[in-house]
C-alpha cells in the first residue's frame, strides 16, 4: 500500500510538473508569436483527447478486421460526421458557389494511382509499427520506446520524399484535384458524404461483436466516493471512444474556423525531416511557414 501512494504521488508530482510546464510555454510564446499560443493550447487538447481515448486509426480497424471490436471505428465516423458538417459549414461561408473554384484556405490533394499506393505503403507501414501517427506520439509519451523507432523509420521515409520531391512532383502536379461541391453542389456532397459516413457506421455496428452490457448498482455512494469516481474516470481510466471522435471533430472545427489550419501531424513532422536534412547538408524542398507566427 505504501509503494502504491509512493507511486501515485510521484503520478501525481510529474502531472503538475507538466502542466506548470505548459503554462510556462504558454506564456513564453503568448508574448512573441500569439498565434502560435492557439496551436499550442489546441494541441494540448488534442493530445489530451486522443490519448485519454486512445484514438488510433490503425488500432480501429486492426482491431474490427481481426476481433470484430468496432468500438473504436465507429468513434472515428462519430467525428467524421461532426467535422463534416462543419468544415462543410466553414466552406460554404467562403465559397457559397463551389463552381466558381475551391476555397483558398482548403486543400484538395490531386487524385490519382499515388494516393492508392501511399495508402497502402502507410497502412502497411503502421500495422508493422503498431499503430498510426497519433498512437506513435502518445505511446512515446506513456514511455513506450519501441514507438520511437517508428518515429525514426517515419522520419526517414519523409527525408526521402522531401529530397526526391520534384521528381515526384513532375506527375502528381498534372493531376487534377477533384472536389465534390463543384460536381453535385453542397447539399448534394454533404448528403452523399453523411450517407457515406452513417452506412459505415451501421455496417459496423451490425458485424461488430456484441458486447454484455453490465448493470450498475443504484446505490447512493458518498460526495467524496462519486468524485473520486470521476476524477478517475477522467485522468485514470480511457475515456468514451465515441466521446473521443465527437471532441476530435469539434476541435478539428473550432481550429480551424479561428486559424484556417486542421489539426495535423505530418505537417510538423515534416518540419522536423527538414532540419535533418538540412543538419546533413542535402537539399529539400522548403515548406511553408505558419502564417502569422
Amino acid at each position: 500500500m505504501g509503494v502504491y501512494k509512493r507511486l501515485l504521488n510521484w503520478k501525481v508530482l510529474a502531472g503538475l510538473f507538466a502542466a506548470i510546464g505548459a503554462i510556462v510555454i504558454w506564456l513564453f510564446l503568448l508574448t512573441d508569436t500569439p498565434r502560435l499560443t492557439l496551436f499550442w493550447l489546441f494541441g494540448l487538447a488534442f493530445g489530451i483527447i486522443v490519448q485519454r481515448s486512445r484514438f488510433c486509426f490503425v488500432s480501429a480497424i486492426s482491431n474490427f478486421a481481426l476481433f470484430r471490436d468496432g468500438r473504436l471505428l465507429k468513434g472515428i465516423l462519430g467525428g467524421l460526421f461532426v467535422s463534416t458538417i462543419g468544415f462543410a459549414v466553414i466552406m460554404f461561408g467562403e465559397v457559397p458557389h463551389p463552381v466558381s473554384g475551391i476555397p483558398s484556405t482548403a486543400y484538395i490533394a490531386p487524385f490519382g494511382w499515388h494516393l492508392v499506393l501511399a495508402g497502402t505503403m502507410f497502412g502497411l507501414g503502421m500495422i508493422l509499427a503498431g499503430g498510426c501517427f497519433m498512437g506513435t506520439f502518445y505511446r512515446i509519451s506513456e514511455g513506450m520506446l519501441t514507438s520511437l523507432v517508428a518515429l525514426l523509420g517515419i522520419i526517414i521515409g519523409m527525408g526521402i520524399l522531401q529530397h526526391n520531391w520534384p521528381w515526384w512532383n513532375i506527375y502528381i502536379s498534372q493531376l487534377k484535384a477533384v472536389w465534390l461541391p463543384q460536381y453535385i453542389g453542397w447539399f448534394g456532397s454533404l448528403v452523399l458524404t453523411l450517407g457515406v459516413v452513417t452506412i459505415l457506421y451501421w455496417l459496423v455496428a451490425h458485424y461488430g461483436s456484441k458486447s454484455v452490457k453490465t448493470k450498475r448498482s443504484a446505490e447512493l455512494l458518498p460526495l467524496s466516493a462519486r468524485l473520486n469516481t470521476v476524477c478517475k474516470a477522467i485522468v485514470i481510466k480511457s475515456w468514451p471512444l465515441a466521446l473521443g471522435g465527437i471532441l476530435l471533430g469539434g476541435l478539428n472545427i473550432w481550429l480551424f474556423a479561428s486559424a484556417q489550419r486542421p489539426c495535423g501531424l505530418t505537417g510538423e513532422v515534416m518540419r522536423w525531416t527538414q532540419i535533418v536534412l538540412q543538419a546533413l547538408r542535402l537539399p529539400a524542398e522548403p515548406l511553408a511557414t505558419i502564417p502569422g507566427s
